[in-house]
């Protein structure tokens, strides 16, 4: 496991090379990763949602599910109890702190899954994305704006929402995709991790390393949210026996896991954008942690494993 996990981010890294390689050769500019990234939100992880719940239902796959969704809670559960500590300890603003509690859970940790458990086990991820989803838009979106309230257009109007809610019910009927658009859905959802790093690469090429040395603080987020946060998760989970509730419950903890122990998630730099936040500063914690996080999943994953 740790081999094939190692091998893909391997792979992954080189795609995010030619992404960097191209921009500093004068191929792309910067704009290109805008276009990519809509594309990645509107097309491509939603066709990878709809493959991952084309699987046949049945009493493991159901109980797996009711399981990944308690632990996806619980997860949240606990990040959101420790905010005012992790404030109070690292002296966090409210960017630092969503960047460590909010990771970048469909993105990267999608494909991951799909490569080195099989896009079967993808299905678990859909609980820890919609719980993610839907507290990010309401209680990081208050954090961010300073307003209270939920946006639940935010929420149901997010077409990774509509896609988990659309494989669900296709999931629970049993309504399989047409042959013809089942291949279709499955060429496109393949493109997720390459297209995901493509974008960072060209985004990366476009840091100017001014910006790092600007936030010295962004060490302190990048070890929480690489090193500290999911080695005490990885231990917790180690130690809990929660594996041995369900059929293949230590999969499914893994699967959890990768979600965990990704970098911040990528929409951060939206989000601040649109509220008026230090976009510069969220967009450098995402890039500089993805590179950082080809090193640390692995050991993650290794120590959950042993």
């Amino acid at each position: 496991m740790t081999r094939s996990l190692v091998m893909e981010l391997a792979s992954l890294f080189l795609v995010m090379a030619s992404g960097f390689t191209l921009v500093k050769g004068g191929f792309l500019r910067r704009e290109a990763a805008d276009a990519l990234s809509r594309i990645m939100l509107y097309l491509v992880i939603p066709c990878a949602t709809l493959r991952a719940f084309q699987v046949s239902l049945n009493p493991d796959i159901t109980r797996g599910l009711v399981f990944s969704l308690a632990l996806a809670i619980g997860v949240h559960a606990v990040f959101l109890a420790s905010q005012p500590l992790l404030q109070r300890i690292f002296k966090l603003d409210v960017l630092e702190t969503l960047s460590v509690i909010y990771p970048n859970s469909c993105n990267l940790s999608l494909p991951l899954v799909a490569a080195t458990m099989g896009w079967e086990m993808t299905v678990y991820i859909s609980t820890y994305v919609s719980v993610q989803q839907f507290l990010f838009w309401s209680h990081g979106r208050m954090k961010m704006c300073g307003v209270s309230g939920i946006d639940l257009k935010k929420i149901f109007g997010n077409v990774n929402i509509i896609a988990v809610l659309l494989g669900i019910a296709m999931f629970a009927t049993g309504i399989r995709l047409p042959r013809v658009v089942a291949r279709t859905v499955n060429s496109v959802s393949d493109m997720i991790g390459p297209a995901t790093m493509l974008v960072a690469g060209i985004l990366l090429a476009s840091l100017d390393s001014s910006v790092i040395r600007r936030y010295p603080r962004a060490w302190i987020v990048i070890a929480l949210r690489l090193v500290v946060v999911p080695f005490v998760f990885t231990l917790a989970f180690k130690l809990s026996g929660l594996a041995a509730l369900v059929p293949m419950g230590r999969d499914i903890i893994l699967v959890t896991l990768f979600s965990i122990i990704t970098p911040p998630a990528t929409t951060l730099t939206l989000m601040a954008q649109v509220y008026g936040k230090d976009a510069v500063y969220a967009n450098m914690l995402t890039m500089v942690s993805t590179v950082i996080g080809m090193a640390t999943m692995p050991l993650m994953v290794w120590f959950y494993l042993l």
